[in-house]
């Protein structure tokens, strides 16, 4: 009896001794995931499809809380954030980052068309080139997914556009960087405003439109301005990525790895399809709002693309003259653009 006794507090010793840790490595991994949009951003709606489905390939071992909106940190700083671990997962604009990651810069060039072409290149060179998946591991982090926009039209107020020399003196808001390059290439006029600054720079006259994709004019509400918008220009795709703080992806079993990535590989491809649905539907609203569109004729295609030729060599030397491979990055870039667009 006492033989029993000794057996059975030993066995109640161990439960009480090991249960905490058993029980421990039953709950969940908890992420958080931070996001510069706003609730009800094309871009937002992609994340929460995203965290969806790693919690599905997971088994919900990984439990993502989503923090929207700059909740965890200004969109300018938000490879900082994941990097020091503030946050586990970001989404990033690339083009914010033009300093810290410039070759990655590569995806806004005019090359491709829809939004699904353009995220497939870029995904496909992330997963290919070193060069850029060292961009990403120097500040800590691994890129799960690239993804990019339709490329930028352009939108005005009073002025149609119909012809390649409606656009000279323009005064339009563009995004900085490679699309201003693009827009002076086109003698417009560009003008550095934020987004969400857009607006109210339209409704008091500081600027005659701008250069952006239809989905992201009607997410700013744009389109309560703007009588006339392009559609079939190349004024640049904008690139964005999933990143995934190193350090966190490392303590992860690569079970569950698999299953981020996989989910990854899902939302990247559904990324830029979401995007090109997008389109559809802001044309039709569009149309039945008034706004005049005006579809670039095919025939006309050489006239409009004759601005932008050679426009990869400003890309090229900008690098270069930091020591950097641009050549390198852009012959990889283009292809598989000519893989993708056949």
């Amino acid at each position: 009896m006492k033989n029993y006794l000794y057996r059975l507090s030993l066995l109640a010793f161990v439960i009480f001794l090991f249960f905490p840790q058993i029980a421990k490595t039953q709950q969940p991994i908890e992420l958080k995931w931070a996001s510069p949009y706003p609730v009800g951003h094309p871009s937002y709606v992609m994340a929460v499809e995203f965290i969806d489905l790693i919690h599905k390939h997971t088994n919900n071992k990984i439990k993502i809380s989503h923090f929207p909106a700059e909740q965890l940190g200004k969109a300018k700083d938000l490879l900082i954030i994941c990097s020091q671990g503030i946050a586990d997962i970001a989404q990033i604009h690339i083009t914010y980052f033009a300093g810290q990651l410039p070759l990655n810069n590569v995806a806004q060039l005019p090359f491709y068309i829809t939004a699904s072409e353009g995220s497939k290149i870029y995904r496909t060179l992330i997963a290919r080139s070193p060069e850029i998946q060292q961009e990403f591991a120097k500040y800590g982090v691994k890129a799960l997914e690239g993804h990019t926009t339709m490329q930028y039209e352009v939108a005005t107020i009073k002025k149609p556009v119909h012809r390649v020399e409606d656009l000279k003196g323009l005064k339009l808001k563009t995004a900085g960087g490679m699309y201003d390059k693009i827009a002076r290439r086109y003698g417009i006029i560009p003008v550095s405003i934020a987004a969400a600054e857009t607006y109210e720079a339209m409704q008091r006259g500081i600027v005659e439109g701008c250069v952006f994709n239809f989905p992201s004019i009607r997410s700013y509400r744009l389109n309560d301005h703007i009588k006339y918008i392009t559609n079939g220009m190349k004024c640049g795709g904008y690139p964005g990525a999933v990143i995934f703080n190193q350090k966190k992806w490392e303590k992860i079993t690569p079970e569950l790895q698999q299953g981020i990535l996989k989910a990854a590989e899902e939302a990247g491809r559904r990324w830029g399809i979401y995007w090109d649905e997008m389109l559809v539907e802001t044309i039709k609203e569009f149309s039945k709002q008034g706004i005049q569109i005006y579809n670039i004729p095919a025939q006309d295609r050489t006239k409009w693309d004759a601005p932008l030729k050679g426009i990869e060599e400003e890309y090229i030397k900008d690098l270069e003259k930091k020591n950097l491979p641009g050549r390198k990055v852009f012959n990889d870039f283009m292809k598989i653009v000519n893989e993708v667009i056949k």
